[in-house]
């Protein structure tokens, strides 16, 4: 099981904090409904590790945490 913490814009009648069967993050993106607004609006932390870029090609373990963070620019 990989636990995932949501942010408050994505908890929708479910809690801060969901467990859930996922093979990658792809699998994640796809149960949550990501897919069009994965590249704007969130970015996601593995085991406290910031995933930047090839977010798809990220395989989890079972035992991982993933946290779904909402993206922000500064400037």
């Amino acid at each position: 099981m990989i636990t995932v913490r949501l942010p408050e814009t994505l908890r929708d009648g479910r809690g801060a904090v969901m467990t859930m069967n996922a093979a990658s993050l792809d699998d994640i993106i796809a149960r949550l409904e990501l897919e069009d607004d994965r590249d704007e609006l969130y970015n996601f932390a593995v085991n406290g590790e910031l995933i930047v870029h090839g977010e798809h090609a990220v395989k989890l373990a079972d035992g991982d945490e993933v946290e779904i963070v909402v993206a922000f620019s500064g400037g």
